[in-house]
């Protein structure tokens, strides 16, 4: 797997993630607030299994046209039914997603204002460490707050049930998992005053490292 535009940045690659209820999201705009350029990876999959030809007819390949509406376009609702519970199933639409988010996310940082990515530039991501991406970022920035304050913000924002949101971190990566391969950690358990905060004390570090850093 090729780093993300290898051997020719001189601006870090920052990568946030965390697992559901994390508020990775709130984290990613606090940054934006800094004025640091956030790409999105889960974004960009949404857009690619909607609007990308070549990857929709792989999962229509894949998982047959039952995952389509009569008007062609992908059931999202369908496809998640299907992989939530099957791993291997799951897999399969990875090893189709994954690959293409890595080859745009390097589109657009090549097609972009060099100096807006300047001297470091996050890329959020629910599935860093699954889908590998880990590999291809310079660090790792992983947000994480206790199970039950995760499980309250999911159940107010999805308007879903506490076994639902309970089902869905079955499926993720541990938070421990992901803490102990994290290269930083963000507890974001209090207010957004202190989550912004916390942010400017990495904006510092990421800042100090970016300027000592000779090319990626």
């Amino acid at each position: 797997m090729q780093p993300l535009t290898a051997g020719t940045r001189d601006y870090l690659l920052v990568g946030v993630t965390g697992g559901i209820g994390s508020g990775k999201t709130a984290v990613c705009e606090a940054f934006k607030q800094k004025g640091r350029h956030v790409l999105s990876a889960d974004a960009i999959a949404r857009d690619l299994t909607m609007g990308d030809a070549a990857v929709q007819k792989q999962i229509r390949e894949s998982f047959g046209p039952a995952m389509f509406t009569a008007a062609g376009n992908l059931d999202r609702k369908a496809l998640a039914a299907v992989v939530f519970h099957d791993s291997p199933a799951r897999e399969r639409l990875d090893s189709i997603v994954h690959p293409r988010v890595f080859d745009r996310i390097d589109e657009i940082l090549a097609r972009h204002p060099h100096d807006l990515l300047l001297p470091y530039t996050i890329v959020e991501a629910a599935l860093i460490y699954e889908s590998g991406m880990d590999e291809m970022l310079d660090f790792i920035l992983v947000v994480d707050a206790p199970e039950e304050e995760r499980i309250r913000r999911t159940v107010e924002r999805d308007h879903c049930t506490r076994e639902e949101v309970l089902a869905r971190i079955a499926t993720q990566m541990s938070a421990h998992a992901k803490r102990e391969r994290a290269d930083f950690v963000l507890e974001n358990s209090g207010s957004f005053k202190d989550l912004s905060e916390r942010v400017s004390f990495l904006d510092i570090i990421f800042l100090s490292i970016a300027g000592n850093s000779e090319i990626i």
